[in-house]
């Protein structure tokens, strides 16, 4: 992980090296082991370096191949090899000590723009061709690394944090009190894909890149899913020998630099599968044990410590366990980030930060994490009424009651899923508007109220259009592989934003291994099938871990889950 700034007067004015080192200086906690600038007329990049990797010590950001491109990138770039060669072949001479940013820039000048389309892994970057007098920035396919910006006619600046963008005194700080009632209402965090709290300033969305000179500028995205594309195998183990194939890929590239690298280990199947194989391939390259970090209940009785308690059973772990009445040690380091975050957001997720200091305080760099699993490995209910549309009523019946025994701790009615997305099923496209616009009032007065937002606060920015907007993304698909897309959308990978986030404060690079671009697709391209059935969720996944995770975790259902007992815990541990 690392941070990256960068100012670019498209209005010919030079570059303050000062306000540019104050950028740089603001990330002192994203990259804390250096921190480097460089000024070149009217564009200026800086870099805050976390050396999570050997590779990544021998960089010196911003960096350059012939003085004339300059790049500074947060960047890790996979498939090496694959890379090496496709460069090669166009006439790249690649050193063998080559870096991750070094290969970025041979793509650039092997493709331009369009080496983009070459690489794979997380990335943010930003490259200035003086040759042509313009910048150009990408962001990765899933949005893991950040990039925030604020443009005017007159300037562009961009950061991994917006802490940064703010110590330029030339970007307006202005409030987004629209955000603020996102934020209270909790499930709008995900309206859209550029919103923050200042209203100038703009998340980059995943997937896109932009080409910018003085007089214009172009956004493109680059890489979509594809709701079309099928993979047919001959057999559910065919399917699962493939799905492990990709995912240990995915494992092993995150597992770069053995030493530095933990994960995190809940009680879930996500994080419990990454453990499975990155201790596997450790103790496979002769490395030493996986230290993993969990939290757990008071009560030894809960699902989600027992279930973490059978996965450390698997040997070359070195587990570190949090119990909920430990968190008098961590406080300071929680309520820091408190009075630090310029995104409330961040505040909502205890467990998580936990487990980022703890690793920290065990001198790691990075941490996996099973985020989002659940949306790329499984459907929601929604594919229920996929069957329903397509007449599959048997089918759509066995399934609702294999969902009611699965999430048996939600008290889930089988016959309340049957009502629900048989209906959904069978009302028209105009029966549904109606349905949506006559019940649409009572329903955001109803989230008003909850959320405790002020009559005139709501009609001042625009409460109602704000829900509705949100609403307006459960557009209604053709099929169960579109509806998984858009599952997978900027809705939820907000969150992973977050997760981000909080990691970078403790100076950690998070890892989600289930959003390697190779693993989605592959993911997105099975059958429904391969994702549910029979009520069970992440099938494939649950098969491909045989004879890796005890069965017990392997096949546990739904979970208990720990933030209530987490927060109340942390909200005594505050007041004494």
């Amino acid at each position: 992980m690392s941070g990256i700034v960068g100012i670019f007067h498209r209005d010919g004015a030079p570059v303050d090296r000062d306000i540019l080192g104050r950028m740089t200086d603001a990330m002192i906690r994203r990259g804390p082991d250096a921190q480097r600038i460089w000024a070149d007329g009217p564009v200026g990049f800086g870099h805050a370096a976390l050396f999570t990797t050997l590779e990544a010590e021998r960089e010196n950001q911003p960096a350059t191949l012939d003085g004339q491109v300059w790049i500074t990138a947060d960047a890790r770039i996979d498939e090496w090899d694959h890379l090496r060669r496709t460069l090669a072949a166009k006439g790249r001479d690649i050193p063998g000590d080559v870096t991750d940013v070094e290969l970025i820039l041979h793509a650039y000048h092997a493709w331009g723009e369009d080496c983009i389309e070459h690489l794979i892994g997380d990335f943010a970057f930003a490259i200035w061709d003086a040759r042509q007098g313009r910048l150009f920035c990408a962001r990765d396919h899933m949005g893991v690394k950040p990039f925030y910006y604020y443009l005017s006619d007159r300037l562009f600046a961009f950061a991994s944090d917006v802490g940064a963008l703010l110590a330029n005194p030339q970007v307006p700080q202005r409030i987004n009190e629209g955000r603020i009632a996102d934020y209270l209402v909790g499930y709008l965090e995900g309206i859209d894909r550029t919103s923050t709290f200042y209203q100038e300033i703009y998340r980059f969305p995943q997937a896109q890149c932009r080409v910018i000179d003085r007089e214009r500028h172009a956004d493109r995205t680059y890489w979509a899913l594809d709701p079309t594309k099928e993979i047919r195998l001959g057999s559910d183990d065919e399917y699962a020998a493939a799905f492990l194939e990709v995912f240990t890929e995915a494992v092993r590239a995150r597992l770069r630099t053995p030493g530095r690298v933990g994960s995190m280990l809940s009680g879930g199947l996500d994080s419990s599968s990454i453990v499975g194989v990155a201790r596997n391939l450790l103790r496979e390259g002769g490395h030493g044990p996986l230290p993993t970090f969990s939290a757990i209940s008071v009560d030894d009785e809960n699902i989600e410590t027992q279930i973490i308690r059978a996965a450390l059973q698997m040997d070359h772990l070195d587990p570190h366990l949090l119990r909920s009445d430990e968190l008098d040690g961590l406080v300071e380091d929680f309520e820091e980030l408190y009075r630090e975050t310029h995104d409330p957001f961040d505040t909502t997720m205890p467990i998580p930060q936990a487990m980022y200091i703890l690793a920290q305080r065990q001198g790691l760099k990075a941490l996996l994490d099973g985020v989002p699993g659940d949306n790329v490995v499984s459907l929601g209910f929604n594919y229920l009424t996929f069957l329903f549309r397509g007449g599959q009523w048997a089918t759509a019946v066995s399934e609702a009651i294999g969902l009611s025994k699965f999430y048996h701790r939600w008290d889930i009615s089988p016959w309340g899923l049957l009502f629900k997305h048989a209906k959904a099923a069978v009302a028209p496209t105009w029966w549904r508007a109606f349905r949506t616009k006559t019940t649409q009032k009572p329903r955001i007065e109803k989230v008003r109220q909850t959320a405790f937002i002020n009559e005139a606060f709501a009609r001042k920015i625009d409460l109602a259009g704000r829900i509705r907007m949100y609403e307006d993304q459960q557009r209604t698909t053709r099929t169960i592989r579109e509806d998984h897309v858009r599952r997978l959308d900027h809705r939820y990978l907000v969150g992973v934003e977050r997760y981000g986030r909080v990691a970078a404060h403790y100076s950690i690079e998070p890892r989600p291994p289930y959003l390697d671009k190779r693993v989605v697709e592959y993911c997105i391209g099975l059958g429904w099938k391969q994702k549910n059935y029979h009520g069970w969720t992440k099938v494939v996944n649950r098969r491909a871990m045989g004879g890796i995770l005890p069965d017990e975790v392997r096949w546990s259902t739904s979970r208990q889950n720990l933030s209530t007992e987490f927060w109340n815990a942390r909200s005594a541990a505050v007041r004494t």
